[in-house]
């Protein structure tokens, strides 16, 4: 960040000492030593001076004009000029021009004019003053020029990142003054994208290869003699636990890599809360209620994934909920509110975010004996961010949890 604000200050620095150098110098070359009327008309007057004295006076033209030093009521600055042999420059009405001077050794006065005014030098200064301008944002663009070339390439890195591709290597700026940062950020996309798809791989191998010794295991014990059936039954369990238990984390991890083929579309999130308490009625007894202030809102996403994220959540309350599960749906000018209550023990507040984070438990019997693994909170929550939405939980006036899933309407 030195180095940025040092390089910057030394390029503006730089930048306005040069112009300010060359347009003072156009300006005294081009403006004030550019001839005109007026100048010249006083190297006329000054041979002219020289020349003439009181017994030569030459005749009255249309430019020239003999006058009496009293003839005129002189200001004393004027008077003096005239005195001290000085040519005195006077305007008219018009602007025109006149110069006066005395003949020597006589009171006669001698006016040459009218000259037309100097000709206007605020064309030339605006002139100046672009070129000025035009110069400045020149040198600023050479200065950023390598900062933008790199601030592409970070974003060519975030892009290929988001999409779990490795960045192809490209050539950063050395005049960049974040070239050191891009550097840095271009080998920890490498590391993470590698990360990525060491997990792929990690996925894949777990999906495959560790199913195949369960099957095998799962058969073992069915082939077991019937006088160790009870221990078989008991290790049975453990098999299919083990098996859910995989099932679960291979769900979460391909999350990671589903949400490049997420396909949206408009919902009514209405059918697909009914068809949740539809589902769950027919496995539960406990009591559900419904409340929903209009019968259709439409969100925008993709129908299996916010049904698997509203299933993971009725469970959740099926699981720990006592006898009633409340099931709301409101809605505003822009989002959806989706409330599921329970009446179980609820979740302290400080845990409230923690249910979110993979794996997370918040004691044995709350997962174990319900068939928890501490991953469909987290794949709730995952699911809410890939729609743009949140999933947040806090206290139930039926005395349990309140879960609140929170989606953004369609726009109509």
């Amino acid at each position: 960040m030195l180095k940025l604000l040092l390089s910057l200050y030394l390029a503006v620095f730089t930048s306005i000492v040069v112009i300010n150098q060359v347009s003072e110098a156009i300006w005294s070359h081009w403006v004030h030593s550019a001839p005109d009327e007026l100048r010249h008309a006083k190297a006329v007057a000054n041979t002219l001076k020289a020349s003439i004295s009181s017994h030569n006076l030459p005749q009255e033209s249309e430019t020239l004009k003999v006058l009496d030093m009293d003839d005129v009521a002189w200001l004393p600055e004027q008077a003096s000029t005239l005195m001290q042999g000085g040519i005195l420059t006077s305007f008219d009405d018009e602007g025109s021009a006149w110069l006066t001077f005395k003949v020597p050794n006589s009171t006669s006065l001698l006016q040459l004019g009218p000259l037309a005014p100097a000709a206007s030098a605020a064309n030339k200064e605006w002139v100046i003053k672009l070129l000025s301008y035009a110069v400045l944002a020149f040198l600023l663009m050479l200065w950023i020029r390598p900062l933008w070339l790199d601030l592409l390439q970070l974003r060519y890195i975030t892009e290929n990142l988001t999409q779990g591709q490795l960045p192809n290597a490209a050539r950063h700026s050395r005049f960049s003054a974040i070239s050191n940062l891009t550097e840095q950020i271009r080998d920890l996309a490498s590391q993470v994208a590698r990360l990525i798809e060491n997990q792929k791989l990690l996925v894949n191998a777990v999906s495959h290869d560790l199913r195949t010794p369960l099957a095998r295991l799962k058969f073992a014990l069915a082939m077991l003699p019937e006088q160790s059936r009870e221990q078989a039954n008991d290790m049975a369990d453990d098999v299919v636990e083990m098996e859910a238990m995989i099932d679960e984390m291979l769900a979460y991890a391909r999350l990671e890599f589903e949400v490049d083929k997420l396909e949206v579309t408009s919902l009514d999130l209405c059918a697909l809360v009914d068809d949740q308490i539809n589902k769950l009625s027919k496995l539960t007894d406990k009591q559900i209620t419904l409340n929903k202030k209009s019968t259709q809102v439409i969100v925008p996403g993709n129908a299996h994934y916010l049904s698997r994220a509203i299933q993971n959540i009725v469970q959740n309350a099926d699981k720990y909920g006592r006898s009633n599960i409340e099931i709301s749906l409101e809605c505003d000018k822009s989002s959806a509110y989706l409330h599921i209550e329970d009446d179980g023990d609820g979740i302290p507040k400080s845990q409230w975010e923690s249910v979110f984070i993979p794996f997370s438990r918040l004691d044995e019997s709350r997962s174990k004996d319900n068939g928890g693994y501490g991953l469909g909170l987290a794949i709730v929550r995952k699911i809410a961010t890939w729609h743009r939405g949140s999933c947040h939980v806090g206290f139930s006036e039926l005395g349990g949890a309140k879960f609140t899933l929170t989606l953004p309407r369609a726009s109509s």
